[in-house]
């Protein structure tokens, strides 16, 4: 079973209080009454010594004396002459003139002292004889001392046992009565005491399981200048490392996981890499080896058909030396092996350029292509023009290759905040929805017939993906009414 600590705490010094305390009522019940005989006996010594120093210094005022020690002391007190006739007793006031004797004429007879010849001469003059006795007269028992005052004068004092009894029994009940209050009242102390050394101790151990369990958000805030308090910042300190320790290896773990999954994607990147390759190159080989073993074995040996054979292998070894050369570019900037040369110039002068140098092409698809800079003609850019040129090229390509009967390319450029954004629209059939975030992959092909039929590699978009992500820009494309819209953004050169 287990047991609070406040509990503990409670039992422990409450269980102290009431041992004190018994013990306390039980050495009083039996030593208290022994106790204050020793010191009656003490007072009693030390009376006598008062009566034989007045008695011998000044016997004048020695009745007032007497008056006083029997008054404020409780004794009674006798005095005897050499053959024991009584010459003073307490409470008896007729005395006899004389210089150094007095003489009380008794009211009653003298009591009857046994042995008080055998008590008197054991007596030393210096050391009083006590002693306990029982008098059958007042049927009470007595403290009684046996002094010589001189060699003519003896005395005898008196004190009733039964105020010593009194006195120890009273001070027991008191005893009793503060032995109570003292339970009840330190009961009532050690419960708060122990609650308020116990509650910071809880609170710790909630601070604790909380921890326990990854959660540092609880802190202990009591200031305190104990060791409860250096434990309660100890925790705090503890809570903190903890945070930052767990915090540091939560994004230790999570760049490894990231670091993991990028491995897996680059894993299958190669995997899909090695079997587009494989597919994509499938067939030039195919047609080249074809060709080439009819122009061996001279299938056809008219000089017509040699050259058909002829520029079919040359054809296709193009096909795939132009895809050879995008895989490369787009391997160098997939794993940043090229870094984008920054330098700053007009977009105008971009699309302008790549316009003019496309010119012959875009006349021979028969295809309207218009620039509009939205009046902006002087807008300049940051980035590498050699990689933009290709991103434009890429889109008009695409572009091109999937014109309608309409034939309409148009390229914008507008200012939107930091960025520039050049947006090319060719008309012609929409992109289905499912393929719009696909398209962006290497070898991907919406329409893979038609793309055979115009040598599309499927990695035109890809290369622009990289490019701007080199960049830091964004990228995009989206269907219109009449068409589809190809847009890239790049940095504003502002002033």
């Amino acid at each position: 079973m287990k047991i609070s600590l406040k509990t503990q705490l409670f039992s422990t010094f409450f269980g102290m209080i009431v041992f004190f305390v018994v013990l306390s009522l039980i050495l009083s019940s039996t030593l208290l009454e022994k106790y204050y005989y020793s010191k009656k006996e003490d007072a009693m010594l030390q009376t006598f010594d008062s009566i034989r120093d007045v008695y011998n210094h000044d016997p004048d005022n020695v009745m007032f004396d007497l008056e006083k020690i029997e008054s404020l002391r409780g004794i009674g007190i006798i005095f005897f002459d050499k053959d024991f006739n009584i010459i003073y007793q307490s409470r008896q006031r007729v005395l006899s003139a004389g210089a150094r004797k007095f003489r009380v004429e008794p009211r009653e007879p003298a009591p009857d002292w046994r042995n008080l010849r055998d008590k008197f001469s054991k007596v030393a003059p210096d050391k009083p004889l006590i002693e306990k006795r029982f008098d059958m007269r007042m049927e009470s028992s007595f403290v009684s001392l046996y002094g010589k005052i001189d060699d003519d004068v003896f005395v005898y004092l008196g004190s009733p046992v039964a105020a010593i009894q009194e006195s120890a029994k009273i001070a027991v009940r008191f005893y009793i009565f503060t032995g109570v209050f003292m339970v009840i009242f330190g009961g009532i102390i050690i419960y708060f005491l122990s609650l308020r050394l116990t509650k910071p101790i809880i609170k710790l151990n909630g601070i604790a399981k909380k921890m326990a369990v990854l959660d540092f958000e609880e802190k202990y805030d009591e200031k305190r200048n104990d060791e409860i308090g250096t434990l309660g910042d100890s925790i705090n300190s503890l809570s903190n490392q903890l945070e930052r320790s767990i915090g540091e290896l939560k994004a230790a773990n999570y760049k490894l996981m990231q670091d993991i999954e990028k491995e897996r994607q680059i894993d299958e990147m190669r995997k899909d890499f090695i079997s587009n390759v494989s597919h994509e190159l499938k067939t030039p080989i195919a047609l080249v080896q074809g060709y080439a073993e009819g122009l061996k074995l001279n299938v056809n040996d008219d000089e017509e058909n040699k050259n058909y054979y002829c520029e079919v292998i040359i054809d296709e070894a193009n096909k795939m030396n132009n895809m050879v050369r995008k895989l490369l570019a787009l391997s160098e900037l997939e794993f940043n092996r090229i870094e984008p040369d920054r330098e700053e110039f007009r977009v105008n002068d971009l699309i302008r350029n790549t316009l003019k140098k496309n010119s012959l092409l875009f006349a021979e698809k028969g295809a309207s292509v218009t620039f509009d800079d939205n009046g902006n003609g002087d807008i300049r850019i940051n980035a590498d023009y050699y990689l933009m040129e290709q991103v434009l090229m890429n889109y008009l390509s695409n572009g091109l290759n999937h014109l309608d009967e309409k034939k309409i390319i148009n390229i914008y450029a507008r200012v939107l905040e930091d960025k520039v954004r050049v947006e090319v629209f060719n008309s012609g059939a929409n992109i289905p929805e499912e393929a719009l975030e696909s398209i962006w992959l290497s070898f991907y092909k919406v329409d893979k017939a038609r793309t055979r039929a115009y040598g599309g590699t499927g990695l035109g978009l890809s290369i622009v993906k990289a490019i701007q992500k080199a960049h830091d820009n964004s990228y995009g494309v989206e269907n219109k009414t009449d068409g589809v819209l190809f847009w890239f953004e790049c940095d504003l050169v502002k002033g």
